[in-house]
C-alpha cells in the first residue's frame, strides 16, 4: 500500500500556482498538422463518459479509437453511439490497453472520482493528453502527483470543470475582476433538491451483475463486496458511488466544485485560508454516507465564500436551482448555467445586465481541450485550477468529518492542524501506487 511520494506532498504553492504568463505560454512543439485527426479514447462510459463522448464527436478532427469501461453494458452502449456517429472504435475493458496503444493520442476519463488520479498520471506517463473529470482528485495529496505528471511529461490535461469555457461565466468574473460591482465581501454557492426521503435506499450486498469486473472497478479503493448502490452506475440514474467516501465527496466535490470553481476563477483563483464546514444526514433514510444537508465557509483574501447544500426544499426566492452570487457594493452578480444577471444596488449607478448562455460550454470546453492538444497551449481549466478548485470542496469535507476549522497553508500544500493531516491522503490498494 502506499500514498503519494514526499515530493508530491510537499510541492510548493509556486509550482501549483499558474501564473498568467505560464496561462498562454507553449510548452512544447506542436504535434499536429491542420488536417491530422486526433485519436481519442474513452475510459469510462457511464452517463458522464457518454456525454463527453458526445460533445468529442461534435468536433472536427477526431477519431474516436477505443472506448473502455469495466462493465459491459456501458462498453456496449458506448461502442455503439460511437459507431452511429462514423467511428470505428475497440471495445476494452482494461484501461490499461488504452494506455499502451500508442496509435492513442489522448484519453477522457469518465471513471468514478477514486480512479481520476491514478488514470491520470498513467496516461501522462504514457505520452497521451488527457481530459479528466471533475473533482480531480480524492484526497487532497493526489493533486499535487497530478499536477507533477503533467508538467514533467509536458502534457496537455483539461479537467471537466467545463463551465471555465462559457461566455457568461466568463463575464460574471470579468465583472467582479474589473471592479464593476465595487468591493466584493460575500460570494455564495448552491445547489438545492427536493428528494424522496427513502434516497438511494438500503440494498443488500449480493454478487455483481454480469458483464461487471468489480474487482477492477474497486481499483484503489479499499476491497469491499458489491452493493448496488456502492456501484450506483445505471443508465436512468445519477450515478450513486459519489455518495460514499470511499470513491467521492458527495454534493461538495460533484455540484460545489463547479461553483466553487467560478468563484476562485472571478478572483484568479486563490485558495482559501481556512474552512469551517457543519451538516449531516437530516433528511435521507437510505445508506448513503457524504451529507444531505451542508454549509461550508471559506475564508479567502478579502472576502467570504459559502457553498450551501439541501435535498428536502427547493425554494430560492425566484432564482434557480444550482448558481453562485457575489455580492459587492455597487451591486450582485448572479450566474447559473442559463443566465448571468446583475442587479445594481439602492443609489449606484451601476447599470442593469441580463445576459443568456449563447452555447453550451460542454462541447465548447472540448474544442478548447482539442485545440489545445494541437497547440501545446494551456487550456481553460488547466489541472493545476482544477486541483486547487478540488482541494477547496475536499477540504470543506474535512472539516465537516474533522470537526474542526481547518487553516489551508498553501506554501506547503497542508493544513496547519496537525491532528487533521493524516485526512489529507489515502491508501492505495495493491498493487495501484500513485507516482508522476
Amino acid at each position: 500500500m502506499t500514498t503519494q511520494s514526499q515530493a508530491g506532498r510537499d510541492l510548493p504553492r509556486r509550482t501549483l500556482l499558474r501564473s498568467a504568463a505560464t496561462m498562454s505560454a507553449a510548452f512544447a512543439a506542436p504535434l499536429f498538422a491542420a488536417n491530422d485527426r486526433i485519436s481519442l479514447g474513452f475510459i469510462g462510459t457511464g452517463v458522464m463518459g457518454s456525454e463527453n463522448l458526445g460533445a468529442a464527436m461534435k468536433q472536427p478532427g477526431v477519431a474516436v479509437s477505443a472506448v473502455c469501461d469495466v462493465y459491459q453494458p456501458n462498453l456496449e452502449r458506448a461502442a455503439a453511439l460511437a459507431r452511429r456517429a462514423g467511428h470505428q472504435p475497440r471495445e476494452v475493458r482494461d484501461f490499461r490497453e488504452i494506455l499502451s496503444d500508442r496509435s492513442i493520442d489522448a484519453v477522457c476519463i469518465s471513471t468514478p472520482d477514486h480512479w481520476h488520479p491514478y488514470i491520470c498520471v498513467e496516461a501522462c506517463k504514457a505520452g497521451k493528453d488527457v481530459y479528466v473529470e471533475k473533482p480531480a482528485c480524492v484526497a487532497v495529496s493526489e493533486g499535487a502527483v497530478m499536477v507533477a505528471a503533467a508538467r514533467k511529461y509536458s502534457r496537455v490535461v483539461q479537467a471537466g470543470t467545463w463551465q471555465r469555457s462559457g461566455a457568461h461565466f466568463q463575464k460574471a468574473c470579468e465583472i467582479v475582476r474589473s471592479g464593476e460591482l465595487g468591493k466584493v465581501t460575500v460570494a455564495r454557492a448552491w445547489i438545492y433538491s427536493n428528494q424522496p426521503q427513502a434516497g438511494i435506499g438500503n440494498p443488500l450486498e449480493k454478487e455483481p451483475p454480469p458483464g461487471l469486473d468489480w474487482d477492477l472497478w474497486l481499483g484503489p479503493a479499499p476491497a469491499r463486496r458489491f452493493n448496488p448502490n456502492r456501484f450506483g452506475v445505471y443508465p436512468d440514474a445519477y450515478s450513486y458511488f459519489r455518495f460514499f467516501w470511499d470513491y467521492a465527496g458527495g454534493q461538495l466535490t460533484d455540484s460545489g466544485i463547479h461553483m466553487l470553481d467560478i468563484v476562485q476563477m472571478a478572483f484568479g483563483d486563490p485558495m482559501p485560508r481556512g474552512v469551517v464546514a457543519l451538516g449531516g444526514k437530516y433528511w435521507f433514510q437510505d445508506d448513503s454516507e457524504t451529507p444531505d444537508t451542508m454549509q461550508a465557509t471559506f475564508e479567502y483574501p478579502g472576502f467570504l465564500g459559502s457553498w450551501e447544500h439541501r435535498s428536502n426544499n427547493t425554494e430560492l426566492t425566484g432564482n434557480r436551482l444550482v448558481g453562485v452570487t457575489f455580492h459587492g457594493s455597487r451591486g450582485t452578480v448572479y450566474v447559473d448555467r442559463t443566465v448571468l444577471r446583475v442587479t445594481p444596488e439602492k443609489g449606484s449607478d451601476l447599470g442593469p445586465l441580463e445576459m443568456a448562455r449563447a452555447a453550451n460550454p460542454h462541447p465548447l470546453h472540448w474544442a478548447n481541450f482539442l485545440d489545445c492538444v494541437r497547440t501545446r497551449q494551456r487550456p481553460n481549466s488547466d489541472i493545476e485550477t482544477c486541483v486547487r478548485s478540488s482541494i477547496t470542496s475536499i477540504l470543506g469535507n474535512l472539516s465537516l468529518r474533522a470537526g474542526m476549522r481547518l487553516d489551508w497553508d498553501d506554501e506547503h500544500h497542508t493544513v496547519r492542524q496537525e491532528a487533521a493531516r493524516p485526512l489529507l491522503h489515502r491508501e492505495y490498494r495493491r498493487p495501484w501506487k500513485l507516482e508522476a
